[in-house]
């Protein structure tokens, strides 16, 4: 098995285990963990900024990282590994 598998397995079956719960105290159990590790990474993310660096440059890293993402699930879609 090489990475990409390894990476598909694991994204499949968390996907999958979010879209099978029918209980809705479990669905909302699940969207706050998504929510409450978002904050964190940003938490994250926000303290290991450089000290010099602007808003606009924050604004076009993020920008990067959005199309970054979009393109990168697209292919996954294309190859229908999602």
């Amino acid at each position: 098995m090489n990475f990409f598998q390894l990476i598909y397995a694991f994204i499949k079956k968390n996907l999958k285990s979010i879209r099978e719960t029918e209980d809705p105290n479990e669905r909302k159990k699940q969207w706050i963990q998504i929510v409450f590790g978002s904050v964190l990474a940003v938490g994250y993310g926000a303290i290991h900024l450089p000290p010099n660096i602007s808003i606009r440059e924050i604004i076009l890293a993020v920008g990067i990282l959005l199309i970054t993402l979009y393109f990168v699930f697209r292919a996954l879609k294309y190859f229908k590994l999602i």
